[in-house]
């Protein structure tokens, strides 16, 4: 099952989150065929040196540098990742506080699956991808099912999958921005007020 699976980086200060480990091990688990493709947004010289960091585990770097994304915005990386990511795309991110706020309505702008809070995996078929939760504080395991046809947005709870070691080689950085400028309408500040 061919699958493209994009891993959406959080960073500060020019570093990469560590959950940036842990979403290249679940995009292994989960998707053994496929070749995952790091998402890493910002601007400036701390971006450049988040994309060098990740380029060191991920085969592949999509790179987008614009001022509109200096700042975590889902309102701002919604349309844009909508925009950018191929049919049937399956999009990675940390249950963080960004994750919560973007992955909900990007799964609809994508018209793909929701699967939040996964914290394991247990199989992978023609009818979908079956994932863990837990609730209630962890006390209940719920095991979900979703449908891949149309991709997906899944959010990984922090710690809950061993982070994923080093690639062995330096992985492809693409330089998404000049795409971004033509196609991508936030990267332009918005108008005054009148």
């Amino acid at each position: 099952m061919a699958t493209n699976v994009f891993a959406l980086i959080n960073h500060s200060a020019g570093k990469a989150d560590e959950a940036c480990l842990e979403l290249l091990a679940a995009a292994r688990t989960m998707f053994p065929d496929a070749t995952p493709t790091a998402l890493v947004l910002g601007t400036g010289s701390e971006l450049a040196a988040v994309n060098q960091e990740v380029a060191g585990f991920f085969p592949e770097v999509w790179s987008f540098d614009q001022e509109a994304l200096a700042y975590p915005n889902a309102e701002v990386i919604r349309p844009l990742l909508a925009k950018v990511l191929p049919a049937s795309a399956v999009v990675l991110m940390a249950h963080s506080t960004l994750g919560m706020d973007l992955g909900p309505g990007l799964s609809v702008k994508l018209g793909a699956a929701y699967l939040p809070d996964v914290v394991g995996f247990t199989s992978l078929d023609a009818s979908g991808i079956q994932v863990v939760r837990q609730e209630y504080a962890g006390q209940v395991s719920t095991h979900v099912l979703g449908g891949l046809a149309q991709g997906a947005v899944i959010t990984l709870r922090s710690g809950a999958f061993q982070p994923a070691g080093a690639a062995g080689s330096q992985g492809q950085i693409v330089d998404k921005s000049t795409w971004a400028r033509r196609h991508w309408p936030g990267h332009r500040p918005p108008a005054a007020p009148r």
